[in-house]
């Protein structure tokens, strides 16, 4: 053998030592054993309004369950505008009422009898003077007449006896003012009775026919109610500050920061407790962080060369230093379809056991003994 052959055959060697070497940390017999990282799920939770705040009810490293309140916010602008929107929909439904039932009786009587007056007024227009009224006007033109024509010969004759100085002037003026006075009262009693003769003016009639009309039509709308389309408009009015009221109620509710109502949220640890009373909160802003104790998983990679014994819901044992000898549970809850670590050439076999795939171990803890970041260890049986 030369010396050439003998170098070939003891490197050989060296590179099946370090193989093996390598290889044995994760395959032993039929398990695969893989160091994992021990994970906890973290919220972040906060309020979608913002506020100052007012009580913290939690400390850090609190254990808490679902919904616990964690952080409680001051927002007397809400409270006040849900009673303002309270009243609103008082006012509102009022409404819907109102234009349901439509007017009250009271008020349809009322409106009927103001349109019986308007007719009235309206057929006395129409119809014109009464023949007492004509009558009356004319004996009274005829009285006037007869006063003026007295009045005209008692001038006639004290103007003769003035002229003869019969009479002093004073007695003349008399008789000449009696008989203007009587003239007068004479045109005005003879215009009266044209005027009932003839009867109202047709602007007058057409005056009483709009009142009456207008009259008959408001009795006629409260008798029949109100419209479809009001009834709608009251109704969707209605709505809308319902639902404004709603909204509010769901911003009043933001203001307790507290635990979801979900399973995972069982149990959860205060990590991180941002806030003290008096400090200012901007809406969206974090102001605890949570970890879900039940919600974890150990975090493992596998070889590419190992990755096809790993199937979806695979059990699994799980070991860490913390609790020595104990054997937990787990099952693969995930298993990553992108590769964490590609080399430069892939094409050996060799190199390809430097190609590791993310898989999440899901882990139950009923004890609560796994922390964040503790080191583990994954078996995996081969099939």
């Amino acid at each position: 053998m030369n010396k050439s052959t003998a170098l070939i055959g003891l490197l050989l060697l060296v590179a099946a030592v370090v193989g093996v070497g390598l290889f044995l940390p994760f395959h032993n017999g039929n398990m695969l054993q893989l160091p994992g990282i021990v994970e906890i799920q973290e919220v972040r939770l906060g309020s979608k309004i913002g506020g100052r705040v007012a009580e913290v009810l939690v400390a850090e490293g609190a254990m808490v369950t679902r919904k616990q309140k964690l952080v409680v916010l001051d927002a007397p602008e809400l409270e006040n505008l849900r009673e303002q929107l309270k009243a609103r929909v008082q006012a509102a439904e009022a409404e819907v009422q109102r234009t349901d039932y439509g007017a009250r009786v009271e008020e349809k009587r009322g409106a009927q009898s103001a349109a019986a007056a308007a007719k009235a007024r309206y057929d006395k227009m129409f119809k014109g003077w009464r023949e007492e009224e004509k009558r009356w006007s004319r004996s009274e033109f005829e009285a006037a007449d007869a006063d003026l024509k007295q009045a005209i010969d008692d001038l006639a004759r004290t103007s003769d006896l003035y002229r003869t100085r019969s009479v002093a002037r004073s007695e003349y003026d008399a008789a000449l003012a009696m008989r203007d006075r009587a003239r007068g009262r004479a045109n005005a009693a003879k215009a009266r009775a044209e005027m009932h003769q003839i009867g109202n003016r047709e602007e007058d009639v057409a005056e009483a026919m709009a009142e009456w009309q207008k009259a008959q039509a408001k009795a006629d709308e409260l008798n029949n109610g109100n419209r479809e389309e009001d009834k709608v408009l009251a109704r969707a009015k209605l709505a809308e500050i319902k639902a404004k009221l709603q909204e509010t109620e769901i911003n009043l509710k933001e203001a307790v920061v507290a635990l979801p109502d979900a399973p995972q949220f069982t149990k959860a640890v205060v990590e991180v407790l941002a806030v003290r009373p008096g400090d200012i909160v901007a809406a969206g802003q974090p102001v605890v962080r949570m970890l879900c104790v039940q919600d974890l998983w150990v975090k493992i990679f596998v070889p590419e060369t190992q990755f096809g014994h790993i199937t979806l819901n695979k059990e699994v044992e799980v070991t860490i230093d913390s609790h020595p000898g104990k054997v937990f549970k787990g099952i693969v809850a995930q298993r990553a379809s992108i590769s964490e670590f590609t080399p430069r050439n892939v094409q050996s076999v060799d190199e390809r056991r430097h190609q590791v795939f993310g898989v999440k171990i899901r882990v139950d803890d009923p004890q609560g003994v796994f922390s964040a970041g503790m080191a583990a260890q994954v078996k995996i049986r081969l099939e």
